[in-house]
């Protein structure tokens, strides 16, 4: 899963949760030098990372986009799942709107702990912030946006348009693959607090 995916199930405390977000950034020494809790956050992340590459609905959402996408198949899954999440988020987190979501998370999680963040993402978190990035990874027609955008940066060697245009034109099946998953992954949050205690 992408970003809004690991910050939506890594609970509070936000150092917890700002570690599971910047997670795929840091490795290594720098990953040892971060405050505990903040490495806690980023174990767990890697936890979830786990669970999902062998969930039965990651791998036959994979085996659907294999065709057109071939090894970058789970890649392009694990973005869609950001917006499988965000099209279904009254169902999965009704207490709270996905803008106020996002508002909480930069002024409770990025904003007190951004100095921990790896240097590699200054311009990613500027954006994340001034174009609310959370909010179109959330949207299908956001997340085929910076699918396109992706692959182009990249250079990946394959056709930008036909990936999106399977997509989009295979939706509805990715859609019933993927919301049980969603649904078994909120039980992993249980998973946060055990994470948090003996980490």
């Amino acid at each position: 899963m992408h970003h809004l995916g690991h910050i939506f199930l890594a609970v509070n405390p936000p150092p917890f949760r700002f570690g599971a977000f910047i997670a795929d950034g840091v490795k290594g020494k720098r990953e040892e030098a971060l405050p505990p809790l903040i490495q806690k956050g980023i174990q767990y992340h890697r936890w979830v990372d786990w669970q999902t590459d062998r969930h039965p609905a990651f791998l036959s959402a994979r085996r659907h986009l294999r065709p057109v996408a071939g090894k970058y198949a789970g890649l392009f899954v694990d973005l869609w799942l950001d917006a499988i999440l965000g099209e279904a988020w009254e169902s999965f987190h009704p207490a709270e709107s996905l803008a106020d979501f996002e508002e909480r998370f930069l002024r409770e999680t990025l904003y007190p702990h951004r100095k921990w963040a790896p240097a590699t993402w200054v311009e990613f978190l500027q954006a994340l912030e001034k174009e609310h990035l959370l909010l179109r990874f959330a949207r299908f027609s956001g997340m085929a946006l910076h699918i396109e955008r992706f692959i182009h940066r990249r250079r990946l060697p394959i056709d930008a348009s036909i990936v999106i245009n399977f997509l989009e034109s295979t939706n509805e099946i990715l859609i019933s693959l993927l919301l049980p998953f969603w649904q078994e992954a909120c039980t992993w949050k249980q998973s946060a607090d055990t994470f948090q205690k003996i980490l």
